[in-house]
């Protein structure tokens, strides 16, 4: 670092006109080609832009304070002023902190799923959980190891959820013996949506990170809906911006699941494109999301 610091210290900032955009934004190259095929290069740039800039820190409050600043879609999100302190003071006990992208998908869940039961997959650290567990009648909130579910109960120490419970669980190899009227998957993903918030995530970007990503997210579509009961709901949840995790996993599981029709997801409806959410950063100015729901018929 230091030796950085001097050679900057004697030869100026580099010129960056000229430099390739993964450069100049920092991003990993084999990424910044691929979104410029799909998005175009303007947009990639806004995109990184976004992605370096930084993020509000926010949630919703039960009884709003009106000398807060609004979100963008949701009545009750607020967003809190940076000063270096805690910024809930007395709320800390009733918000959970998280962008309002991310708020939206649980809060739409948590309207399909009121009065019923809910199976969780990849609860931790429970940002989807706070939601579910204000209308469902009871929530199974299941992770993969230890370690996880430890921060999820962190956070239901703090916010005292009533009704949903912590197990440890591959969704993968579902363990119940009942069905649910809701199995709501949020998948591990590339995370490429929340790199504004995720900064160091950006350098686990692969090809390969990608594929093991997609087969990971197709296991557990196919193995988890057939713990949704017939006339239940699966709602299957990224924070990625790729085709391959998003849309492509979509007509996968419709190709070899017949029996579950998709149906359109109540949020704002500039943030719903064929029924599904996709919020995209450049465009929405919150984090990326992606959410997809399916009614079981039989």
């Amino acid at each position: 670092m230091n030796a950085v610091l001097r050679r900057l210290a004697r030869e100026g900032e580099p010129e960056l006109d000229s430099a390739p955009l993964h450069e100049i934004w920092s991003h990993p190259p084999s990424l910044t080609a691929k979104w410029i095929s799909r998005f175009g290069r303007e947009n990639t740039e806004k995109l990184m832009e976004w992605n370096n800039g930084v993020p509000v820190i926010g949630g919703c409050i039960p009884d709003p304070e009106d000398d807060l600043e609004n979100g963008r879609y949701l009545d009750d999100y607020r967003i809190f002023e940076r000063t270096g302190e805690n910024p809930l003071h007395s709320i800390t006990d009733s918000v959970y902190i998280q962008d309002e992208a991310a708020a939206i998908t649980g809060r739409v869940a948590a309207e399909l799923a009121a009065g019923g039961s809910v199976l969780e997959i990849a609860a931790a650290p429970g940002g989807k959980t706070h939601h579910l567990q204000a209308t469902a009648d009871f929530v199974i909130s299941a992770d993969s190891t230890f370690s996880r579910m430890r921060r999820w109960q962190e956070n239901n120490a703090r916010l005292r959820w009533s009704n949903s419970i912590p197990v440890v669980a591959d969704g993968r190899m579902p363990s119940f013996r009942r069905g649910f009227d809701m199995v709501f998957i949020d998948a591990p993903c590339t995370n490429t949506g929340v790199y504004r918030r995720r900064c160091d995530a950006r350098w686990k970007w692969s090809d390969e990170y990608l594929e093991n990503s997609v087969i990971l997210q197709r296991e557990l579509l196919l193995a988890s809906c057939e713990l949704v009961v017939p006339g239940g709901i699966l709602i299957y949840s990224t924070c990625s911006l790729e085709e391959e995790e998003n849309r492509l996993q979509v007509e996968m599981f419709e190709r070899k699941k017949d029996y579950f029709h998709r149906i359109s997801l109540p949020g704002p409806a500039e943030l719903v494109r064929d029924g599904m959410i996709c919020i995209f950063p450049f465009e929405h100015k919150v984090d990326g999301m992606f959410a997809a729901a399916w009614r079981r018929d039989q």
